[in-house]
C-alpha cells in the first residue's frame, strides 16, 4: 500500500492489509472509508466498533484505527490531503478547526448516491487531463454533503492521556455549563463517546461526567439563591432551563429537597458557595 498520495485525491480498494498497513504510518490525509457488504469491528483506543455494511467512516489525519475482526472485507477508501475539505463548508460537526472522527450509518439513497459520485471521480482521475482538482474538489464536496445528513457517532478517543481529557473536560463545563446540559454535549465536543468520558471522569473523580455536570449547576443555582431574590423562574431561565418547573425537579432529584425548602432553610446551612 502507497503511504503518501501520489494525486490530491485517491481511491482505493479497501482490504484487511490497508488497516494493518496504516497502523505503522503516521498519516496527514483525510480519509472516508466506505464498508460494504460485511460486518468488521474496529478499534480505537478502548473502544471497540462494529461496524456493518454501508457504514462510512471519516478519519481525521493522525487518527489511530485498527481492525480487529472482519469477513470478507469490501468497500473503498478516498483519501485527500485536508486542504482539499470546503473552505466555509457548514459542516460543523465534522468539519471545522478542530476535524473530528465520525462513524456514519449510510442509508440506501444515500449509498446509491454516494456511489454513483465515486464513479465520476474515478473516471476524473483515470481520463482528466485538466483543471482536476477543481472537478475533484466539487465531487468531494457532494459526498461529504451525503454524509452531513447521515447519523452518526464520534470516533474516540483521540486523547492519549486520560488526565488530559480529565483537565479539557473540566474546562469546557465551566464555560459551557449553561449551555450543555448533557454528557453527549461535552463527549461530542471533546471527540470521545459519551461512556469513555463517564469512565474517564469517573476514574478521576469518584463521579461521572454526568454527575459532575448537575453538580456544577446545583452550586451555581445554590450561589444565585444565596446572593439574589431566590426567585425560582429567573433563576431556572439564568441557567439555561426554559422550563422553571423542569428546574425544580432537577433541583429536588440531585438535592433531595425542593428548591422553596432550600431557600427557607439555607441560612442554617454552612455551605461554601464558589
Amino acid at each position: 500500500m502507497q503511504t503518501d498520495l501520489t494525486e490530491p485525491l485517491e481511491i482505493l480498494v479497501l482490504t484487511a492489509d490497508y488497516f494493518k498497513n496504516r497502523a505503522d504510518t503516521k498519516y496527514e490525509f483525510v480519509e472516508i472509508i466506505l464498508i460494504k457488504g460485511s460486518n468488521c469491528q474496529l478499534s480505537s483506543g478502548s473502544e471497540v466498533y462494529t461496524i456493518s455494511a454501508e457504514n462510512a467512516l471519516l478519519l481525521k489525519p493522525g487518527q489511530s484505527i485498527n481492525l480487529e475482526q472482519a469477513y470478507k472485507l469490501d468497500g473503498l477508501v478516498i483519501r485527500f490531503q485536508a486542504e482539499m475539505l470546503p473552505v466555509n463548508f457548514k459542516f460543523t460537526s465534522a468539519y471545522s478547526s478542530n476535524l473530528v472522527s465520525r462513524i456514519y450509518e449510510i442509508g440506501e439513497l444515500s449509498a446509491e448516491g454516494i456511489g454513483s459520485v465515486i464513479e465520476c471521480m474515478q473516471w476524473e482521475l483515470k481520463h482528466s487531463t485538466g483543471s482536476k482538482i477543481e472537478v475533484l474538489s466539487a465531487y468531494l464536496r457532494i459526498v461529504l454533503i451525503y454524509l452531513s445528513k447521515q447519523k452518526s457517532i464520534v470516533l474516540g478517543p483521540d486523547i492519549k492521556s486520560d488526565a488530559v481529557l480529565a483537565i479539557r473536560f473540566f474546562s469546557l463545563l465551566e464555560s459551557k455549563y449553561l449551555e450543555f446540559k448533557k454528557v453527549s454535549d461535552y463527549a461530542d465536543a471533546l471527540a470521545v463517546t459519551p461512556n469513555y468520558l463517564n469512565k474517564v471522569i469517573k476514574r478521576e473523580t469518584g463521579l461521572s461526567a454526568g454527575a459532575n455536570i448537575r453538580e456544577r449547576l446545583i452550586r451555581q443555582a445554590k450561589q444565585m439563591a444565596a446572593a439574589q431574590n431566590a426567585n425560582l423562574k429567573n433563576i431556572a431561565y439564568k441557567l439555561g432551563f426554559n422550563d422553571a418547573a423542569h428546574f425544580s425537579k432537577y433541583f429536588k432529584a440531585s438535592c433531595g429537597c425542593n428548591f422553596t425548602t432550600y431557600v427557607k432553610t439555607k441560612p442554617l446551612r454552612n455551605e461554601a458557595y464558589i
